[in-house]
């Protein structure tokens, strides 16, 4: 059912065209996504799926309902030849699959985009009103990284949240912990996937800092409606018009399980 309103049915491609173009879709993207890598994933519920209902609130007396988070759709349009195609079809010539990764990083990025800023009327990671802060100095020296990751974690600790623990970091952060201590083999990295047991990844859409959160979806979970695929829009001239798409929403259950590295 999916696929017909994807269009995948009316697009002209043989079946192994369509596997060539959604493996390299999905390469392309998890070189990208940060948030999946170490928030828990519920669904995917399908491309229906536009929203979610959080708990009952009473609203007057005897009188309650709903509110709802919403489940936004991300998509990234690319194009390929009508010949490039066909000569890969009749006879199994290269095919150029740029186009389908770039597309695909775009719609990661958007997707950790909503995961880590949130968007308008969904918080995400680093603006959930409720979450703790921890200020971090310059990691120049060896050791600094660790020692405020452990700050950031008993944060955490002395709220209730005693681990396991995950994390993302900005890329420029990421990289300083690739640093070997001095007086072992170890690099800092190690060091803190020991603190940090569930999960510390490079998440590229950070400029900088990061967040650490308890792991587990009573806290924190991404609820996906359509998970990335690709759509087809119809022919445009001697191309066929494209698409990559996702629907999914960031669902915070627990803000205080969080604690943004700034």
């Amino acid at each position: 059912m999916e696929n017909r309103y994807l269009g995948r049915e009316e697009a002209p491609l043989g079946a192994g065209t369509w596997q060539l173009l959604d493996s390299s879709m999905i390469e392309a993207a998890k070189s990208q996504l940060a948030g999946r890598r170490i928030i828990s994933i519920e669904g995917p519920f399908g491309f229906g799926l536009k929203v979610i209902p959080v708990n009952d609130c009473d609203l007057e007396e005897g009188i309650s309902g709903s509110a709802f988070v919403p489940v936004n759709e991300i998509k990234s349009e690319f194009s390929l030849g009508k010949r490039d195609l066909a000569s890969f079809e009749k006879d199994k010539l290269i095919l150029d699959m740029s186009p389908v990764a770039c597309a695909a990083v775009d719609c990661a990025a958007k997707e950790d985009q909503i995961i880590f800023h949130g968007i308008q009327g969904s918080p995400g990671l680093l603006t959930a009103d409720g979450s703790s802060s921890q200020t971090l100095t310059k990691w120049d020296k060896i050791g600094t990284a660790a020692d405020q990751i452990i700050e950031s974690v008993t944060k955490l600790d002395d709220a209730g949240f005693h681990g396991p623990y995950c994390m993302a970091l900005a890329p420029s952060l990421y990289n300083l912990l690739l640093r070997r201590y001095p007086q072992g083999d170890g690099t800092e990295l190690d060091h803190i996937r020991n603190i940090v047991t569930d999960g510390v990844v490079k998440a590229p859409v950070l400029k900088k800092g990061g967040v650490i959160l308890a792991s587990g979806r009573q806290y924190v979970s991404i609820v996906i409606g359509q998970d990335m695929t690709i759509g087809y829009n119809g022919p445009a001239g001697d191309r066929l018009d494209f698409y990559v798409i996702a629907s999914l929403a960031l669902l915070i259950r627990t803000p205080e399980a969080i604690c943004v590295l700034k």
